[in-house]
């Protein structure tokens, strides 16, 4: 934020400050348009476009700042929910790879070299160099493209569709909790205009307030019946 920013914000944050603008605004408004320059019912009647328009803007900056409070309250458990799930996938693959490899190698002490857990292992190895290298390289939660089980439909003879059925659940549920958690993050993140509408939010509250005050006074002041006069 800016000098400028933090100053305005630290005064509209006061509600002691807001108040007294309120009460200089509802004073002002009734010495020019009450006293001084009166003007007529038709165009009290227009100036409830300015005030409500005014209190509809504070209105947006009120749900901006629920919108920032809700993604900053589920921030910290999405975060966790999605490390999880992405931990859910790497221990699919690790726990296939130990298991997988093991038995690859006792088969190669036996001069079995023939069967399809040497390329299963090999397959398992890369697509966790993938996943290690997407991490290291890009960012701390990587999208997980479909090709992550390309190619594992061939072993299915050594891992069964079910379970390979179950990556392809955990890599989907990843992303979708990957998705949410980008959204939060973005959420609780505020445009320059998202924030002046934020900080204004209470100041435009307390002026329209008093244009509405001045408006009810100056209808009540014109409805008034007038005294009649008396006849000479």
């Amino acid at each position: 934020m800016k000098e400028w920013d933090v100053n305005l914000l630290e005064y509209a944050s006061n509600i002691y400050w807001v108040i007294g603008i309120f009460i200089f605004f509802t004073f002002f408004l009734h010495l020019i348009f009450v006293l001084w320059f009166p003007l007529s019912l038709k165009a009290w009647k227009v100036v409830d476009y300015l005030w409500l328009t005014l209190a509809l803007l504070s209105t947006l900056g009120l749900v901006g700042q629920a919108k920032q409070y809700r993604a900053e309250n589920f921030y910290t458990n999405n975060e966790t929910s999605v490390a999880q799930s992405l931990s859910d996938v790497r221990g699919w693959y690790t726990n296939y790879q130990k298991l997988i490899c093991s038995e690859a190698t006792l088969l190669k002490e036996k001069n079995l070299t023939e069967t399809q857990y040497f390329k299963l292992c090999d397959w398992l190895e890369r697509q966790i160099n993938i996943l290690n290298l997407n991490q290291k390289n890009k960012e701390i939660f990587p999208e997980l493209p479909s090709t992550m089980t390309e190619g594992l439909n061939q072993y299915s003879m050594i891992i069964s569709t079910v379970e390979q059925k179950i990556l392809s659940h955990r890599i989907e549920q990843y992303n979708s909790k990957r998705n949410l958690h980008l959204i939060n993050i973005k959420e609780k993140e505020k445009t320059a205009i998202q924030m002046f509408i934020l900080i204004m939010s209470p100041i435009m509250l307390a002026f329209a307030l008093a244009i509405r005050f001045t408006k009810v006074t100056a209808e009540y002041k014109l409805l008034s019946p007038q005294p009649k006069r008396k006849k000479e």
